[in-house]
């Protein structure tokens, strides 16, 4: 089959998906603060009270993103991801400070397998250079869990080829990174690397698709449907990155050799070939 990249042109085999868009065609937000298990409620509040006591008036809000406020998170298997949001730029003490808090947090819990902790300043979040980078991440992907929401201040967002080329922004420096990481025999964590390969190849291929759905989602089971479709000739490698990236939720960390051998054959074909037809499909305009 063809790969489609008319929009317009349905495809076999998306019916009754949940293509992530309101009734104006717009991304809705993915996640709720109502879904967010009783399990990890204890650990959001201490985050976020540790965040609003290191950071007093310099703060603007605090987000949750990830599974935790979609309410698919997995106790002992899923990350607690956060975004924090400050009134002026970060400099790197405020980075090394907030690094170090959520090392602590991560530390001192077993109900997630990690906790991540991101921060960015409101100026640039309000630029034209982040539109469809962590702009899109505080509209789309972000819950709102302290202080005023900035998404009231950004754009609508879409999914459009605008956002397909975008949102890709640091993929190649990442799998350079990811490369190195396989290769170097002292990594602490190499089923995180392994993991993070499989994340990142689903992610790119799926920005092939999302706008000649067209929608948006997060959901793995999606992603992989929605890129099948589209590519039927590449559903054993998809269901392989997926299988990576998020079979530690099934019970299925990516440990063992045999899941090196598959984040390197990934890394090495499928991440440039998916590159390769990202910037193909990309590059059109009907």
């Amino acid at each position: 089959m063809t790969p489609n990249v008319d929009h317009n042109t349905p495809v076999p085999g998306l019916e009754g998906l949940d293509n992530g868009l309101d009734e104006h065609g717009r991304i809705r937000r993915e996640g709720d603060i109502n879904r967010v298990d009783a399990a990890f409620a204890p650990l959001v509040a201490e985050a976020a009270s540790a965040l609003r006591q290191l950071l007093d008036r310099r703060l603007h809000s605090i987000y949750l993103y990830g599974s935790i406020p979609r309410g698919t998170a997995v106790v002992g298997q899923s990350d607690l991801d956060m975004e924090v949001v400050l009134h002026s730029e970060p400099t790197e003490t405020d980075r090394t400070a907030i690094g170090r808090l959520a090392a602590e947090l991560d530390q001192d819990t077993d109900l997630v397998n990690e906790v991540g902790i991101i921060v960015a300043g409101r100026p640039r979040l309000l630029s034209a250079a982040e539109r469809y980078d962590n702009a899109f991440q505080i509209s789309c992907l972000c819950t709102p869990l302290w202080g005023p929401d900035l998404a009231d201040e950004l754009p609508d967002q879409y999914p459009s080829i605008e956002l397909a080329r975008h949102i890709t922004s640091g993929t190649q420096a990442a799998f350079t990174r990811l490369t190195a990481a396989l290769n170097e025999p002292t990594t602490s964590r190499p089923d995180f690397i392994r993991q993070r390969v499989g994340r990142r190849i689903t992610r790119l291929a799926y920005t092939c698709v999302l706008f000649r759905w067209p929608g948006w989602t997060s959901d793995p089971i999606t992603m992989q449907r929605v890129i099948t479709a589209f590519y039927p000739g590449h559903t054993d490698e998809v269901a392989a990155s997926i299988r990576l990236g998020w079979g530690r939720l099934t019970g299925n960390p990516p440990d063992t050799l045999d899941d090196h051998h598959k984040a390197v054959e990934l890394l090495t074909n499928s991440a440039p070939w998916w590159t390769s037809e990202h910037h193909r499909v990309t590059a059109q305009t009907g």
